[in-house]
């Protein structure tokens, strides 16, 4: 698991230009994260969007070539990014393959597109990596997957690292886990928001103010998330360190089985998985 940007791969990534492709949500934020680090020149950066009111705020607000082609963004780019929908990644790879330089690293974050996919788009021997961010790369605290197609090399992949290291923390995973990265990384932010906001409106029946309840709430979550990972103990190991004999918390633990928080969350990983898989052919 990778989270600190190494001297040598910054030193690797400054001398690249870099383009963007669909510089939406995700796409602008590996863009400003790239700018923001100082690690890659302004001038070496490139998007593309759909509309051009759209590229227009954001060449004023990144500074940097941003238009509504693909073509042009990718031309002779030593990396280029796709952050376009799965059902378009085949299309957008199809209409760059003749302007990518000889030695370039396309990078695809598209849920369920895998490498072998693209690179049978792309012109043999193209490097490919597949990465999956989430939604706390916003802040920082994000978590990427990243896995390599059968022509990427340890310095290929150290360029993915550090670019995604920017927000975050990276780990390498074997292709064949990438969906269910995806139903857990990529969706779980949005089940663990569903669980806060639940504990929240407890903590408002109970008579706390709504802003105390929620900041309660965020708290407990990120305690319990760090304590997981600093210690390395397992979940279990941990509950029961604060289950005492006959305290409050076993009662609240019995009302959770009751609801069978277990099945449903187990169920929704499931679930988001198997979609996962799916939307590259919708």
């Amino acid at each position: 698991m990778s989270q600190m940007v190494s001297t040598e791969s910054s030193s690797q990534l400054r001398d690249k230009t870099i383009a963007v492709l669909g510089a939406g949500k995700m796409g602008s934020l590996i863009l400003r994260s790239l700018l923001n680090s100082g690690v890659v020149e302004r001038s070496h950066l490139r998007g593309s969007v759909k509309h051009n009111e759209h590229a227009q705020e954001l060449r004023e607000s990144l500074q940097i070539s941003v238009g509504t082609s693909n073509l042009e963004a990718a031309r002779n780019a030593d990396v280029v990014i796709l952050c376009v929908k799965p059902s378009g990644v085949s299309k957008v790879a199809e209409a760059i393959r003749q302007v990518l330089s000889p030695n370039v690293l396309v990078i695809s974050i598209a849920t369920g597109v895998t490498t072998e996919g693209i690179e049978s788009v792309l012109d043999p021997g193209v490097p490919v990596i597949r990465a999956m961010p989430n939604t706390a790369c916003r802040i920082a605290c994000g978590m990427t997957a990243l896995c390599a197609g059968k022509c990427c090399q340890e310095s290929h992949m150290a360029i993915a690292e550090t670019i995604f290291s920017l927000m975050g923390k990276t780990a390498e995973v074997d292709e064949i886990h990438m969906d269910a990265v995806t139903g857990l990384s990529a969706s779980g932010p949005a089940f663990i928001y569903i669980v806060l906001e639940a504990l929240a409106e407890g903590g408002v029946r109970v008579g706390l103010p709504r802003e105390v309840a929620t900041n309660f709430a965020a708290n407990a979550a990120l305690g319990a998330a760090s304590m997981v990972l600093t210690t390395g103990e397992h979940p279990a190991v941990l509950k029961d360190e604060v289950t005492t004999p006959g305290g409050c918390t076993i009662d609240g633990i019995l009302e959770l089985e009751e609801g069978n928080i277990r099945a449903t969350l187990i169920k929704a990983i499931t679930t988001t998985t198997r979609k996962a898989s799916q939307l590259a052919r919708s």
